[in-house]
């Protein structure tokens, strides 16, 4: 998944998270980091907003170029992570 923002946007990334095999499930806890892409340098990290099956974070990235967003989040026992392509023009 790649999303796009022009240099200075300031703008909700929301992540929807579906069980494929059609279990009910709760997220617990999501947190976010925005990471430059050849450096892996975090630019900006926080918590994640949940409501119901989705994850809300607002992202401002501050350069020009790519970035990858890492969504590490919590459903009963497991940790997993969704990591989005962030361009900036």
């Amino acid at each position: 998944m790649t999303v796009k923002f022009e240099l200075g946007e300031r703008k909700h990334v929301r992540l929807i998270v579906s069980s494929c095999k059609g279990d009910d499930f709760e997220i617990t806890l999501a947190s976010y980091e925005l990471r430059r892409q050849y450096t892996d340098e975090v630019e900006d990290s926080g918590t994640c907003v949940i409501a119901e099956h989705a994850m809300d974070m607002m992202i401002a990235p501050q350069a020009a170029g790519k970035y990858w967003l890492h969504v590490t989040y919590h459903i009963a026992d497991e940790t997993l992570i969704d990591v989005v392509e962030v361009i900036v023009d």
